[in-house]
Formats: structure tokens, sequence, C-alpha cells
């Protein structure tokens, strides 16, 4: 990993989640978690996107669309990775056995 650990503790909910950082490159997406990063592209770009354009994304575009900020919850997990648009930071949940941290050299997607 790129990143050195700096954990960070957030409240939602009354709930308080340890989030760990991570690089976008060593994380692998199994076939589902990239599912659901490529449904909440199209459900983000679909009001500003021609449909037609949306569905040509190509992999890597979808998930660098997620690439903004990605960390892991302690508890739980799951994986989030953040778009920063303007005006509006979306956050992904992808549940734990939809993702894994790949040692170098190693694709999972």
């Amino acid at each position: 990993m790129e990143r050195a650990d700096q954990s960070v503790k957030i409240m939602v909910e009354d709930v308080e989640l340890t989030l760990h950082p991570l690089d976008s490159i060593d994380v692998g997406l199994t076939p589902a978690g990239f599912d659901l990063v490529r449904r909440a592209a199209f459900s983000i770009l679909g009001g500003r996107m021609p449909v037609a354009n949306l569905e040509e994304l190509s992999f890597h575009q979808v998930l660098a669309m997620f690439s903004d900020l990605v960390c892991w919850e302690e508890a739980s997990g799951r994986l989030f990775m953040c778009a920063d648009l303007p005006g509006r930071c979306y956050c992904l949940p992808i549940p734990a056995e939809h993702w894994r941290v790949l040692t170098k050299g190693q694709t999972f997607h």
C-alpha cells in the first residue's frame, strides 16, 4: 500500500467508525463489487451524460470516478469509494466480501 495508515474516526448516526485510507490501485473488486460501482456511476451521471456515453465508460474510467477517497472501515470490513464532484461528495460502501487489498502484481477485477 502506498499510503501510510492514518486512521480517522468519524461519527455516523451516533456510531463511531474507524476508517483506514487506501490507495485505489491497491484495491481489487469482485465482479459484484464492480457492478455496485458501475451502477452508482450511472446513477450519479445519468442526468449529466447521454446513456450511450455511460455504456461506453471503460472499467478504469468507472473506477477512477470513485477514487478521490478510498478507505476501509475497521469494524465491518466495508470499503468506501468516494467521488468528489462539484457541489457534492458521494461515498459508496462496498461490502467486505466484494473487495480485498491486492499484493504487488495481483489483479482481482
